[in-house]
């Protein structure tokens, strides 16, 4: 089905400082492999805050991955149909900035070059590092994004921010900020990111 682009939203962290959260519980997906912090607004956690995962109220180390932006616990092996998850640490706070009026972001896959002698004269290549960039465009408002130059954010960026909530999502480094004025226009922003993990795709 196709999207309307004014349904889009680009939310970004803010500069609030890091929020403790204890015990929360998470919901776990139907392969009860993925368990996702159920209260939205601390499903992006603080990377530099170790994460305590418990499994009926018992402390697990080790048989899982998580992801940070996003606030999901994987396990590699399905849970018990009964078992209940809760997640502690710090989250980070986003918050959607209106003056924004377009987004994109590319996937990234470099490759190296494995062509032998054996290869009957076709280039053969095996993929080495996935990455992405993102950038979006907003009406000029402050210094906020001249300002965090350099440094790490958390970015959503909206195909759907409405009920269904599509969006892609991940960590990145604002790397470049251009601000343009034209006489007759309003002073317009473009804001570069530069991928610093996985961006993940997400529904709801």
């Amino acid at each position: 089905m196709p999207l309307s682009g004014k349904v889009g939203a680009v939310f970004v962290q803010t500069a609030d400082a890091p929020v403790s959260f204890s015990e929360e519980a998470t919901t776990g997906s139907l392969d009860r492999r993925r368990y996702t912090i159920t209260d939205a607004a601390k499903r992006y956690w603080d990377k530099d805050t170790p994460v305590t995962v418990k499994v009926n109220s018992v402390v697990v180390s080790a048989g899982f991955t998580l992801e940070y932006c996003g606030g999901v616990v994987v396990f590699e092996a399905p849970l018990e149909p009964d078992d209940e998850v809760t997640v502690s640490g710090k989250y980070l706070t986003v918050a959607q900035h209106g003056g924004f009026f377009n987004w994109s972001a590319e996937l990234e896959l470099e490759t190296s070059d494995i062509t032998t002698f054996q290869s009957a004269g076709w280039k053969e290549n095996l993929p080495t590092v996935k990455g992405f960039t993102a950038s979006a465009e907003s009406y000029w408002g402050d210094e906020e994004f001249f300002a965090g130059l350099g440094k790490e954010t958390v970015i959503a960026l909206y195909t759907d921010a409405t009920a269904s909530k599509l969006r892609y999502e991940g960590f990145g480094i604002i790397n470049s900020d251009s601000i343009e004025a034209a006489i007759d226009d309003v002073v317009n922003e473009t804001v570069e990111i530069q991928g610093t993990g996985p961006l993940y795709y997400r529904e709801g």
